[in-house]
């Protein structure tokens, strides 16, 4: 009888420990996954726990040699400005952790790839959020191509080509109906996505009773129909929109989405560069730049308002475009210091007084620093990808 009873004692415990080795097992599986949950994908994926705090931070960072580039932390979450109240901390066997942003000086000797984290931490110390991508320090390239822009004011300006001629050796063929030669392209004052999926006309500068790339055969964006009206076969598209409607949240990211589709539609294979929209300035520009009218440009807007709609664009764009094919994302919203490139005026700080403040003149469009830190990331991420083309 005892030995029956040591036996059943055996058995239980067996199986007992053999239950315990099935759940190790199933929470070992379990803590992978939510690691590789919380370090890839999706900004809500980088969010730990319940913090409700979120990364945007590409799977792969292109820095090219000769180049400083920097990623600022108050581009890369969901909390804007309001991340100096949490601990940003960068791990990465290259670069700098400096107060604001991680900064990397890339150099021919660093040519290759680094694990790159962030993680924010609460001022106990707990961690809030986290991402780990790639650091890809690559070769500076000179090489001949032609492109067309495609986008609003941000990629009109001369200073941004002026810098991608600099470090392409003057090789690069702007195409385009509008600007000036050797800066052309097709680039529309005050233009969203949802214009150019429109029959919208274009009222400023030398204007045009609709777009050049409507169609009104076909009543759509018609890329065959742009390029045998007007001539032109670029190499490399590049597609520079968002800031224009970027309230409109999803809508905004759906019709860039929709220019993206409509492009592979009659190309399936021309490299289409998205280049993700910068933040704005501080709240004094948002809150006083003025349209021609002498109306408020961002009456009833904020800071926080707006900085949170360029984080979900970058992500939204990342989750919708991130696996196609020859469509490469540019991160310049992390990677164009919105603090500090706005054109700044002094003013008093109230009307009787001698004491002043600085005050941005333009809240949307940067001064020739920031057009060259957009430059840098345009032709970084071309580095690293342009042999997949």
């Amino acid at each position: 009888m005892k030995k029956r009873t040591q036996s059943k004692i055996v058995i239980v415990i067996t199986v007992l420990m053999v239950i315990l080795a099935i759940l190790l097992g199933v929470l070992a599986v379990n803590v992978l996954e939510l690691k590789k949950y919380a370090d890839s994908g999706t900004t809500e994926k980088t969010t730990i726990g319940d913090s409700g705090v979120e990364i945007y931070l590409p799977d792969e960072y292109f820095a090219a040699s000769g180049l400083t580039m920097e990623i600022y932390n108050s581009q890369i979450t969901n909390q804007g400005t309001h991340i100096t109240e949490y601990n940003v901390v960068w791990e990465c066997e290259v670069g700098e952790m400096l107060e604001r942003k991680f900064s990397i000086a890339a150099t021919d000797e660093l040519i290759g790839e680094y694990p790159l984290t962030v993680t924010v931490y609460d001022v106990e110390g707990n961690a809030l959020a986290r991402k780990t991508s790639t650091l890809s320090i690559v070769e500076a390239k000179q090489w001949e191509f032609s492109v067309l822009a495609i986008g609003d004011s941000l990629s009109a300006n001369g200073a941004l080509y002026a810098k991608l001629q600099e470090h392409l050796g003057n090789q690069m063929i702007c195409n385009g109906t509008r600007g000036y030669e050797g800066f052309l392209t097709e680039a529309r004052l005050g233009f969203s996505a949802a214009d150019y999926l429109s029959e919208t006309g274009y009222y400023l500068e030398e204007g045009e009773e609709v777009h050049k790339f409507w169609n009104p055969e076909s009543g759509r964006f018609d890329w065959n129909y742009y390029k045998e009206t007007y001539g032109f076969n670029p190499d490399v598209i590049l597609l520079h929109l968002g800031t224009n409607g970027l309230l409109s949240g999803e809508e905004n990211a759906d019709n860039i989405c929709k220019i993206v589709e409509l492009i592979r539609k009659d190309d399936k294979n021309i490299p289409i560069y998205v280049v993700n929209t910068i933040y704005q300035s501080d709240q004094n520009g948002i809150g006083s730049m003025k349209m021609n009218n002498g109306s408020l440009m961002f009456q009833g807007q904020f800071k926080q308002q707006r900085d949170l709609a360029v984080f979900n664009l970058m992500g939204y764009l990342a989750d919708k475009l991130g696996n196609e094919k020859n469509v490469y994302l540019v991160p310049a919203g992390i990677s164009v210091d919105s603090e500090n490139v706005f054109e700044m005026e002094e003013r008093t700080v109230n009307p009787y007084s001698e004491e002043t403040e600085m005050v941005a003149v333009d809240a949307v469009h940067p001064s020739a620093a920031g057009y060259y830190q957009i430059a840098d990331t345009i032709y970084s991420t071309m580095c690293g990808t342009m042999e997949e083309w």
